[in-house]
C-alpha cells in the first residue's frame, strides 16, 4: 500500500524546482521533482480553467437575470395537446376530502374532480389538459395529494390525443 506525502523533504536536482512528492511502500520511499517548464504549464492550464469557468458562472448569473424579467410565450398546435385520464386509489381520512379537493382546485385545466371514500378505499378521478411536451404532470399531481394527506396505493393513467376526439 502506498503512502503520499505532500510536505516531505527530498533532494531536487539543481534545475528544477522544489515541488518534492515523496511515495513511501514497503519497501522503498521515491521522490520526484518536476522541471519548471513542466511545473509552469501545469499551473497556467490549471488557473486559466479556474478563471474560465469564474467566468462561465458570472456570465450565466447574468444571464439568468435578463430571462427572469423575459415571459416566453409558446404557442401549442392542437396535435400537441393531452387529455389526461388520472384515477389513484390509496387510504385517506374522510376529513381529508377537503383538503384534497382544495388543492387539486388549485392546479388548473383539471376537469371532472371527484374525491371519495368508499369502504375504506380513496380515489381521485380527474381529468387534466396537458401537452406532450409537458412533462412531471403527472407526479406534480400525485404530490399535491400526498401532501394534502392521500396516502397513494394504486395510479392509473391514460392519455387521448385532441386528434382523436375530432
Amino acid at each position: 500500500m502506498a503512502t503520499m506525502s505532500a510536505f516531505s523533504v527530498c533532494s531536487a536536482k539543481s534545475h528544477s524546482h522544489v515541488f518534492p512528492i515523496r511515495f513511501q511502500s514497503k519497501r522503498s520511499i521515491y521522490c520526484y521533482s518536476y522541471p519548471p517548464s513542466l511545473v509552469k504549464a501545469k499551473v497556467g492550464l490549471r488557473s486559466s480553467r479556474i478563471f474560465s469557468a469564474i467566468e462561465e458562472d458570472a456570465s450565466t448569473a447574468v444571464a439568468e437575470q435578463t430571462t427572469t424579467d423575459q415571459t416566453v410565450s409558446i404557442s401549442v398546435s392542437p396535435s400537441d395537446v393531452l387529455t389526461m385520464f388520472f384515477q389513484a386509489e390509496g387510504t385517506m381520512n374522510e376529513a381529508a376530502i377537503p383538503n384534497v379537493t382544495n388543492a387539486l382546485e388549485d392546479v388548473g385545466g383539471i376537469t371532472g374532480l371527484k374525491v371519495q371514500v368508499v369502504e375504506g378505499i380513496a380515489s381521485v378521478e380527474l381529468t387534466k389538459q396537458t401537452t406532450i411536451q409537458a412533462t412531471g404532470v403527472a407526479s406534480s399531481l400525485v404530490e399535491t395529494i400526498q401532501g394534502s394527506g392521500f396516502k397513494l396505493q394504486t395510479l392509473n393513467l391514460s392519455f387521448q390525443d385532441e386528434d382523436s376526439e375530432a
